[in-house]
């Protein structure tokens, strides 16, 4: 019989990755990112998590095998995950050396800013360091506030954020580190991601293990594991894949159509616009900036982020990007609700969604942070 979310991370042992849960975790990592990367990224993703298997041992272990008093620092991108032509692994690398010359911590592990979380492979492997079974939240989020576990509400918190560019792409380098609290830090950082041609890989903190532990999105990588496991075994039929995703996630098919009109356009380090899905009779409506934030089917809003929201090539089964839904292309769109799955408490603060709902022009809090929707 199939583990569903509950057993499988009640299941998930402490584990060593290898190719096997690369594997897994690219599928499933690939769906979660929301929008954010699909199959056009796969071998980038790929390249880097068998980077940080070269590298070294990465060790996925619970959090609740860090002393509380141990500091963790988070690894991610900074920018619009589309936009990633100039960065490389080396830069990854470097954003975390940056953050540890800085601050001077002693990191006891590295968690994920979300999934795919191969950054966070890399930057562990290197430091010699596990990976804690936690994320800053537990699917793609377009600000680093959203994953910013609870630092967003207090202003009189400093962290420090690095950031690297240009290692994976024409050789004109950048590399910043900006200490302040997380709105100023993250303004600096988006300034340097403009400044790489959209995209910065990036490493924050140091947050101590209890901060992490009660603020973060624990057990998603066990998540993202059990999930990607579930599409591995479901093989590259659609159809399958579907199900399969439906199942482990709790989550509802929102239907199956052909792309008729995309209006998504990049600037100052976010995509945003929509996409619009005619399925049959109904249309499905896309809500973007970064990845998918909304979803509508005839006017009607049916799922708001922190919801998975996410789109699949219905023949196939692989996770399909905003980048790769043109016009023509056919999707089926699945959703599963913010309840079913591991999410970082900086999604349920109000203060990290004006910023969004300005640049998309809708109400994105009212449904997020309502308890019933």
């Amino acid at each position: 019989m199939a583990l569903g979310f509950s057993e499988a991370l009640a299941a998930m042992p402490e584990s060593i990755a290898d190719q096997a849960t690369l594997e897994a975790a690219l599928e499933a990592g690939l769906l979660l990112s929301a929008g954010g990367s699909g199959r056009a990224s796969v071998a980038r993703h790929r390249q880097i998590g068998e980077a940080a298997l070269a590298r070294g041992v990465v060790r996925v272990v619970s959090i609740e095998e860090f002393e509380a008093e141990g500091q963790l620092i988070i690894a991610t991108g900074v920018g619009a995950p589309g936009q990633a032509k100039n960065v490389g692994a080396e830069d990854c690398i470097e954003a975390a050396k940056l953050l540890i010359r800085s601050t001077g911590v002693n990191p006891a592990g590295v968690i994920p800013g979300h999934v795919p979380g191969f950054y966070a492979w890399l930057q562990a492997a290197d430091l010699g360091v596990p990976v804690a079974d936690v994320a800053a939240n537990g699917r793609g989020h377009p600000t680093v506030k959203m994953g910013g576990m609870g630092f967003a509400a207090r202003p009189d918190l400093t962290i420090t954020q690095a950031g690297a560019g240009g290692y994976g792409g024409n050789g004109n380098r950048i590399s910043v580190v900006a200490e302040g609290n997380i709105a100023a830090t993250s303004s600096v950082m988006r300034h340097a991601a403009v400044q790489n041609d959209g995209l910065i890989m990036a490493a924050r903190g140091p947050l101590s293990v209890s901060w992490v532990r009660e603020h973060g999105a624990v057990s998603a990588i066990s998540f993202q594991l059990g999930l990607g496991q579930r599409m591995v075994e479901a093989g590259a039929n659609g159809e399958r894949r579907i199900e399969a995703i439906v199942d482990f996630t709790s989550g509802a098919l929102a239907g199956i159509g052909v792309v008729s009109e995309k209006t998504v356009a990049y600037k100052e380090g976010f995509e945003t616009g929509e996409i619009r899905v005619r399925c049959g009779q109904s249309e499905l409506l896309l809500g973007i900036c970064n990845e998918y934030m909304t979803l509508s089917r005839d006017g009607e809003r049916i799922a708001t982020f922190p919801d998975l929201i996410a789109t699949v090539d219905p023949q196939r089964g692989d996770a399909l990007s905003i980048s790769e839904l043109d016009p023509g292309t056919r999707v089926a769109v699945i959703v599963a609700s913010k309840r079913n799955f591991p999410i970082g408490s900086g999604v349920l603060d109000p203060g990290v969604y004006p910023e969004v709902e300005t640049r998309m022009g809708v109400e994105i809090a009212r449904y997020a942070l309502d308890p019933e929707a």
